[in-house]
């Protein structure tokens, strides 16, 4: 394990990149990443876990877990939770529970979001917003009980 201090960069097909310090990853393929803060530019990464800042340029990723702020440019990822602010420009992120605040610019997407504040600019989408999300999770658990309870009336 590389010391704390320590920047860590990569390039090339990588199986996992794993750092106490910060990882930054250009122009590389990487299956897993684990560090302080991490920045992917032109690359694309499977699971990022950071215990800081995660910045996505040009890159993508799949599920993220950030400590920190995640900012996305130009990018995309899977399911986020972060425990900072999310801002999103020009890319996308499916799913996002973001503790901080959470903004939305120009040509940014994201299939649901639930934060406290949630900011769209003009030409952001937000597929699901929090209550709607909520609206839609009352729905399914009320078709699912009204299902579960026919099922039970028939084994009687």
């Amino acid at each position: 394990m590389d010391q704390p201090n320590e920047q860590d960069t990569e390039q090339g097909i990588l199986k996992t990149v794993e750092a106490a310090g910060d990882v930054t990853v250009e122009r590389a393929l990487v299956g897993v990443v684990n560090g302080r803060d991490v920045s992917i530019t032109q690359a694309g990464a499977g699971p990022i876990a950071a215990q800081g800042d995660v910045r996505i340029q040009q890159g993508g990723c799949g599920p993220v877990l950030v400590g920190g702020d995640l900012r996305i440019h130009q990018g995309g990822c899977g399911p986020a939770m972060v425990r900072g602010n999310l801002s999103i420009q020009q890319g996308g992120t499916q799913s996002v529970l973001a503790a901080g605040n959470a903004t939305l610019a120009q040509g940014a997407f994201v299939g649901l979001v639930a934060s406290p504040k949630v900011t769209l600019e003009d030409g952001a989408r937000v597929l699901i917003g929090a209550p709607g999300a909520f609206a839609a999770g009352a729905a399914v658990g009320a078709f699912v009980a009204m299902i579960a309870g026919r099922r039970r009336r028939r084994s009687r």
